[in-house]
């Protein structure tokens, strides 16, 4: 049993997708997680979480309120393209090299990203097993 408790964290990180390092102009880089239903970007100016835009499910297209993201793009599928809602030109990055690492094919993970569970409600109803009232205590 201890062997397979082992290999579990092992399987956990062979679902989640790859870190992408991308490098863009003005020494700008970022990292993403591309999903099924969205991608998880990380930059030097904090965090976003992009959705997936519909009726594109051949293309890798993400996008929130602020920037439309396009990853898998140019030869080697080596570019990512920004689209900001507050800048007229498109914003080009590179895929950085990553050194140790294997160069993962730029695709989306096999599964749906890590959503946040919902915020906790203190006036939702329990269902516990406590039997309250006059009639007999037990099944039925």
């Amino acid at each position: 049993m201890l062997p397979v408790l082992a290999l579990l964290p092992g399987c956990a990180a062979m679902l989640d997708a790859p870190r992408l390092a991308y490098r863009c102009p003005s020494d700008l880089s970022f990292e993403a997680r591309l999903y099924q239903d969205m991608a998880l970007v990380e930059g030097q100016r904090g965090h976003a979480v992009l959705e997936r835009a519909a009726g594109a499910p051949d293309r890798l297209l993400y996008a929130d309120a602020t920037v439309r993201a396009e990853f898998g793009l140019g030869v080697g599928q080596r570019l990512a393209r920004l689209d900001y809602t507050n800048i007229p030109e498109p914003v080009y990055c590179q895929r950085a090299a990553v050194p140790d690492a294997a160069d993962a094919p730029v695709r989306a993970a096999p599964r749906p990203g890590p959503r946040n569970r919902p915020p906790f409600n203190p006036d939702a109803p329990v269902e516990t097993n406590i039997h309250t009232g006059d009639g007999p205590p037990g099944p039925g």
